[in-house]
């Protein structure tokens, strides 16, 4: 996940052995309600991301989201 192309979306769940729900980030969560999508320094490919924000048409369901390139 530290290597995805959009921070925010670098989130994965689990199910504990006693049936907790574990969610994990290698980013952190903090910047996930924040209303932003930022491009991973780890992947630094701009067209990947841009590519992507166009695809899921994220400006259009979502068309206050900051997109931090």
């Amino acid at each position: 996940m530290s290597y995805w192309v959009e921070v925010e979306t670098a989130v994965g769940a689990a199910l504990s052995n006693t049936g907790d729900i574990l969610l994990v980030s290698p980013f952190g969560f903090d910047t996930l309600f924040d209303f932003t999508v930022t491009i991973n320094t780890k992947r630094p490919k701009p067209q990947d991301f841009n590519d992507r924000i166009v695809t899921k048409q994220w400006l259009e369901i979502w068309p206050r989201l900051v997109v931090n390139a």
